[in-house]
């Protein structure tokens, strides 16, 4: 191999990628036309091009390939989670709007009540019912919170809910109450409807002890309108 021959096989990488001057090419190709061992190795550049070239396409499509499939994979995980959200939020939902578990809180006294009374205890109701019971939930908490009126007077103040007070007369110790009174459900008619709730109550005396008490009570609270278009409690089912 002549120098000629040396010069041209190191050009001849950058005569296939066309990165060299019109003169160089010309000189390059003149050499091949009379060269068959150069024009062979050019040959065999092509090939290693083509395979190189191929390899990469290959790759390339190999590395689609796999970003697509991990895209799937990432969209079903996605999907997957939405769908348990999804079914969590049904579930939780469900929960709040028939909360089932509440018949374990009054199990030793579900014999007490009839299947209709039941069934509303385990649906909270509408909302605008849960909103309008709210004038009844508030009549019961001045009950509850009184300890200063007598019972005839509590009898006055609140009727059947004067059941809930302190009566003075009755507790002459009791200086406050500590009580919680929660809305289970409210079922209301045009004119009539029903209250579930769930209270307990401790009054207490100066010294910080307990006078009387009732403790995890559920109670079922029968309501009308009055001429004056007021709720009212007219009839209170508990168990004894």
């Amino acid at each position: 191999m002549n120098n000629e021959c040396s010069v041209v096989r190191d050009l001849l990488p950058l005569y296939y990628e066309n990165m060299v001057n019109k003169e160089t090419a010309e000189f390059v190709e003149e050499h091949l036309g009379n060269c068959p061992d150069c024009a062979s190795e050019l040959e065999k550049l092509k090939a290693e091009k083509k395979i190189d070239e191929t390899s990469f396409a290959e790759r390339t499509n190999d590395a689609e390939v796999i970003t697509g499939v991990k895209k799937k994979i990432r969209k079903r995980k996605w999907t997957a989670v939405a769908a348990i959200v999804a079914c969590v939020l049904v579930v939780c939902i469900l929960i709040y709007q028939f909360p089932v578990y509440r018949l374990l809180m009054v199990c030793g006294t579900l014999s007490y009540y009839n299947s209709d009374e039941i069934s509303m205890l385990i649906s909270i109701g509408s909302l605008s019912d849960r909103i309008e019971a709210q004038s009844v939930l508030r009549q019961a908490d001045a009950a509850f919170q009184d300890c200063k009126h007598t019972d005839a007077e509590c009898d006055e103040l609140y009727g059947l809910l004067s059941r809930y007070a302190t009566a003075s007369d009755l507790y002459e110790n009791a200086t406050s109450v500590n009580y919680s009174l929660e809305l289970w459900s409210a079922h209301l008619g045009d004119t009539e409807g029903y209250i579930w709730v769930y209270y307990s109550e401790e009054a207490i005396d100066s010294s910080g002890d307990t006078v009387s008490a009732s403790s995890h009570c559920a109670a079922l609270w029968k309501v009308e309108k009055n001429e004056d278009g007021v709720w009212e409690v007219v009839s209170i089912r508990e168990h004894p």
